[in-house]
């Protein structure tokens, strides 16, 4: 029996996600695979495409399903910055949900054939973490912020806008990931970054701190576009619906991922707090039980967290030269 022909659109492909998604996916025997997004990619991987789109405009979105004709379309189009979006809950609203609700819309009318895999967010959890033990996906969702309240709109909304539709549906709810590109907004770039400006004599040996009491996951973001390729992969064996959580179960308190960078750095500094910086974390950890996206696809993390965090810090430092 042959194997199914995979035509892929990624959204969000110029992001920091959606770049290593398009590695990934170009890799995993796709026929065509095309990514979408508001930015630009410099560099491609070899059998990608990419077209500047922005899914607020719906005739060009339209326009593109029927040209492209994707059997599955990997949503990673978002705000994605949970502090950033606490200050922007209008824009994050349009974005988040608005443009979720452009793609459905054209889905249903343009490729209703085809399979949405919408990456969603652990964060839709929220205040089902305090329990202290790693959620399943059977957990009912109590999520905290603008953010986290509109990836679980996201997912109501798609299950009511594609009801009744031939679309089908695989809802992943990846924890969090880093990895090389990503940008100072999070946690760990916030600290290699820091760490690549020191070295590069570019500012005083004093890294600026926050909240350092958290435990949360940290995958590579490697391990989580592979996860992603692999639900694709195994799509016609999921029912509609699914949902994924895409996790280790193992905890980084944020304090010893900076005790980790600290032994990696080549010079010495100091450590303050910043209290901009301040967060404190009403969550105190975050754990997931990925044993369901293991069973459905044999998933599991396989980059070594050292070896993520030399490539964060490595990027810093090519983008700190002095």
């Amino acid at each position: 029996m042959s194997a199914p022909v995979r035509r892929v659109l990624v959204t969000g492909a110029a992001g920091f996600v959606g770049r290593h998604a398009l590695a990934a996916l170009a890799g995993a025997g796709t026929e065509a695979l095309l990514g979408i997004g508001r930015g630009t990619i410099p560099a491609l991987p070899e059998g990608a495409d990419f077209r500047t789109l922005d899914l607020a405009d719906r005739e060009t979105l339209a326009a593109c399903l029927r040209d492209f004709r994707p059997s599955h379309v990997l949503h990673l189009a978002a705000q994605a910055s949970v502090g950033q979006a606490a200050g922007a809950g209008l824009e994050t609203w349009r974005t988040n949900v608005a443009g979720l609700l452009n793609l459905a819309e054209a889905l249903r009318a343009e490729a209703p054939a085809a399979t949405l895999v919408f990456a969603s967010s652990s964060e839709v959890y929220g205040r089902a973490f305090l329990s202290g033990r790693p959620v399943d996906e059977d957990v009912v969702p109590q999520p905290v912020g603008v953010y986290a309240r509109t990836k679980r709109v996201g997912e109501e909304m798609l299950a009511d806008v594609l009801a009744g539709s031939a679309v089908r549906l695989i809802v992943v709810r990846p924890f969090n990931h880093t990895g090389p590109g990503q940008d100072e907004r999070f946690v760990v770039p916030a600290f290699a970054h820091q760490i690549a400006r020191i070295e590069a004599g570019r500012m005083p040996p004093r890294l600026a701190v926050g909240n350092l009491s958290a435990q949360r996951e940290f995958l590579d973001v490697r391990d989580v576009v592979r996860a992603y390729a692999q639900v694709i992969a195994a799509s016609e064996e999921l029912a509609s619906g699914t949902v994924l959580n895409v996790a280790s179960g193992r905890p980084h308190a944020i304090a010893s991922v900076l005790e980790d960078l600290t032994r990696l750095a080549r010079v010495p500094f100091e450590v303050v707090v910043d209290p901009t910086r301040m967060r404190p974390s009403e969550i105190p950890v975050a754990l997931g039980d990925g044993r369901r996206i293991h069973a459905a696809t044999g998933w599991a993390p396989q980059v070594p967290w050292s070896e993520t965090l030399a490539a964060v810090l490595a990027d810093a430092r090519a983008r700190n030269v002095a």
